[in-house]
């Protein structure tokens, strides 16, 4: 994909200024991260280039790998909090992993990640073009990931949620055991061309947008406090002086899911996200998409 290249090229150009930056007297990190099933996901590269500026702005050295096995979340959360195999994740926003884990709370994707699209069959807009309420969604039933915090997001609102592996609930929405799987905006668009073989009648619906708060965030074990300041006053000065903006700005697959999703053209639909902690709920405004 365009996109992911593109990512990729920015990521290695990233990781080789990582090492040398940073002044020689810098601190250095081994930095180990859970690896991903899905191998086509973008995400993780630009959570890396991210960090890579964090990295740079808080004039640190890092080496930077994946974890030997493959992590599901619970599994990732899990040994971070063991702080042995892994030492850094991304994750959603959650008060149950930030009491287990430390928390970074600033939000990589400004937000995006808590507005959701919804996948479906292409043959089933015609009926999602029928739903502007909350009401009226709770008559269909939609997937999310096992272990997933928006599972209990959407249940809270009443809506139906089967739960399963992210790679089946693709197959799922196609084979219409499920009417609809919501991803992030930045998310949908390149699962879907990453899929396209596999399932091919799948779409991003045109019409709705379910919005909480919610982002993926940096965490480390409670006890690598160092790895999670650094990171923090990294990110904070990357906002103090734009050059997390520049890069948010300048990410082909952000900008363009930004505009295919036509947000202001959607019917939003607005839920509550009981699982954030009070320090989520008093991120500044600054590091969140403005609604």
């Amino acid at each position: 994909m365009k996109c992911l290249r593109t990512l990729i090229a920015i990521m290695a150009t990233a990781v080789a200024l990582g090492f040398v930056a940073a002044p020689a007297c810098a601190e250095h990190f081994d930095i180990v991260y859970p690896r991903a099933a899905n191998g086509g996901d973008p995400r993780p590269v630009f959570v890396m280039a991210v960090l890579d500026l964090a990295m740079r702005e808080a004039h640190a050295e890092y080496t930077i790998h994946e974890s030997g096995d493959v992590m599901q979340r619970e599994r990732a959360i899990r040994e971070l909090a063991a702080g042995k195999a892994i030492n850094l994740g991304w994750f959603s926003m959650s008060a149950a992993d930030e009491a287990r884990l430390r928390p970074v709370h600033i939000p990589v994707y400004r937000g995006l990640i808590g507005y959701r699209v919804l996948l479906i069959r292409k043959d089933r807009q015609p009926e999602f073009d029928k739903i502007d309420t909350l009401d009226q969604l709770r008559a269909l039933t939609g997937g999310q990931g096992l272990g997933w915090v928006d599972a209990g997001v959407l249940r809270d609102a009443g809506l139906h949620v089967d739960m399963a592996t992210y790679d089946s609930l693709f197959r799922m929405t196609e084979a219409g055991r499920i009417d609809y799987f919501p991803r992030g905006v930045v998310e949908a668009w390149n699962e879907l061309k990453a899929r396209h073989a596999e399932t091919p009648d799948l779409a991003v619906e045109r019409h709705l947008l379910l919005l909480y708060r919610s982002d993926l965030i940096f965490y480390t074990s409670k006890h690598d406090e160092r790895l999670a300041r650094t990171i923090e006053a990294g990110l904070r000065a990357a906002y103090r002086d734009g050059s997390y903006m520049r890069l948010f700005d300048s990410q082909p697959c952000i900008q363009h899911a930004i505009e295919q999703a036509r947000l202001a053209h959607r019917t939003v639909i607005y839920l509550d996200n009981r699982y954030l902690s009070e320090a989520d709920r008093d991120i500044p405004s600054e590091y969140w998409m403005p609604q």
